[in-house]
């Protein structure tokens, strides 16, 4: 199958779908991947977000992330820089180290998307996070022999919780 030629059925701004043979999948228009942050605060409290998603129509709830270099400002960070960028401006935390747990594929049979589960140590507090002005994101700093029951009471309100949460 590697030897067959892409097609593009359709391009969007950030998205685009693509087909090769008899395979249909989705890739970024910017395609550098993606960053899930694992920040534990010096206080033990583990860095969640809220935000709502418009294509599963749901909040969720989240450990912070974003794109690599999804903005011509951004254009060639590496996945620590924008671990870094995401962390703060999500959360309103930066940090002294971004160290890689691992990489790989976010949907290997829908999307080429590669994500870089990262964890963040040494956090400062620096403003209250939030998001850029395109998003709405609530943080929420939940002590860590906490977390399971914050989980569990946030799924029962109909959140949607990104499985991701459970394995950092």
């Amino acid at each position: 199958m590697t030897d067959q030629s892409i097609e593009t059925l359709f391009a969007g701004k950030y998205v685009h779908l693509r087909r090769r043979g008899t395979w249909e999948y989705a890739e970024r228009a910017n395609p550098q991947g993606a960053v899930i942050i694992v920040a534990v605060t010096p206080e033990d409290r583990v860095l969640l977000v809220e935000q709502y998603r418009i294509p599963i129509q749901s909040k969720t709830l989240e450990f912070p992330a974003g794109l690599i270099g999804d903005q011509a400002s951004f254009e060639g960070e590496s996945w620590r820089e924008s671990a870094r960028r995401e962390l703060l401006e999500e959360t309103g935390w930066d940090c002294e180290h971004v160290d890689s747990i691992m990489a790989g594929p976010s949907s290997a049979g829908m999307s080429t998307e590669i994500m870089h589960f990262v964890r963040a140590r040494g956090l400062m507090r620096v403003n209250a996070g939030g998001g850029d002005a395109s998003e709405d994101i609530t943080v929420h700093e939940v002590p860590v022999n906490e977390i399971a029951a914050f989980v569990a009471a946030k799924m029962a309100a109909g959140f949607a919780i990104d499985p991701k949460v459970y394995a950092g």
